[in-house]
């Protein structure tokens, strides 16, 4: 009596390990698809910016990265917390406003464009943190 006592409490004790290592698994598996979709939008966000960058300074700026650089931040809002996303549609909105002043060739944008890209360094050290990386200033040159 004894023995099936102890054979039945080890096949219970087994399965109740192998929920558990499931559930944890099953927990593991999310998490790497949440930093995947986030790298993911993190860097369309990034190519955006530079992409629009790119068409203000050759006077050629359909708006077209305007448009992925909303979807991007949208994405963003959905995946990451406050914390990242409201400096992240900050940024967007800043971008925007000052490569359209640079495709229309207002004077004085070198300012704005060193403080816009202070902002942009500042959200990617966000991405990064939020990725579980080191910021990018605490990255040492060789």
């Amino acid at each position: 009596m004894v023995g099936v006592v102890g054979t039945l409490m080890g096949v219970v004790i087994g399965s109740v390990l192998q929920q558990m290592q499931a559930s944890r698994s099953r927990g593991w598996q999310r998490q790497d698809a949440l930093s995947d979709a986030k790298r993911r939008v993190y860097a369309e966000f990034l190519r955006a910016i530079s992409a629009s960058f790119g068409q203000a300074v050759s006077g050629q700026r359909t708006r077209s990265e305007d448009a992925n650089l909303h979807a991007a931040v949208a994405e963003i809002e959905v995946l990451a917390g406050q914390e990242v996303s409201a400096p992240a549609r900050d940024l967007a909105k800043a971008v925007i406003d000052v490569h359209t002043r640079i495709a229309a060739g207002t004077d004085g944008t070198d300012a704005l464009v060193a403080a816009v890209d202070r902002r942009r360094h500042e959200v990617i050290d966000l991405f990064r943190s939020d990725l579980g990386l080191a910021a990018s200033s605490d990255r040492r040159t060789p």
